[in-house]
């Protein structure tokens, strides 16, 4: 289903405007990205230290997130696909779903280049996200570079 996006909340949620009119919450399916509007955990991202310097790497991690959804779909028509494996709507009643910009899938993409962690879920992309978070983390890409960079 094609919407269009209002808002880039964060780097894991967006607000959309259907074709009716209607306006909804989305979270990107399977991913969590570091926080902007509280405090983050260090602890679920794995080898970020439990640090002062770990949680501005990690917050900083965020606003890149956010950036990065913000320069691809902001204002965009973008398509919904919505998992079978998984809820229709999650935590604070928002809409879980796969977000695609043409055939890039950005949930996948967010994962990929190291900007969120797989979000422990039942989905069927699981596979596929875990590879990518593995290869983000080895490479020290994104969010994964705060477990080197941070350890002060």
């Amino acid at each position: 289903m094609n919407v269009t996006v209002t808002e880039v909340v964060d780097g894991d949620t967006i607000d959309v405007r259907f074709a009716d009119g209607r306006t909804d919450r989305v979270r990107l399916l399977g991913v969590d990205t570091p926080e902007v509007h509280v405090e983050n955990d260090p602890a679920e991202f794995e080898g970020v230290p439990d640090t002062a310097a770990g949680e501005r790497c990690l917050r900083a991690a965020g606003e890149n997130a956010t950036t990065f959804v913000e320069s691809r779909v902001a204002d965009s028509t973008v398509r919904l696909e919505f998992d079978p494996l998984s809820d229709r709507r999650g935590g604070y009643d928002r809409l879980l779903a796969y977000v695609y910009l043409n055939e890039t899938n950005l949930n996948y993409q967010l994962v990929e280049t190291g900007h969120a962690r797989v979000y422990d879920s039942e989905f069927t992309m699981r596979g596929e996200f875990y590879a990518a978070e593995r290869d983000a983390q080895a490479a020290t890409r994104g969010v994964w570079n705060c477990t080197t960079h941070a350890a002060s």
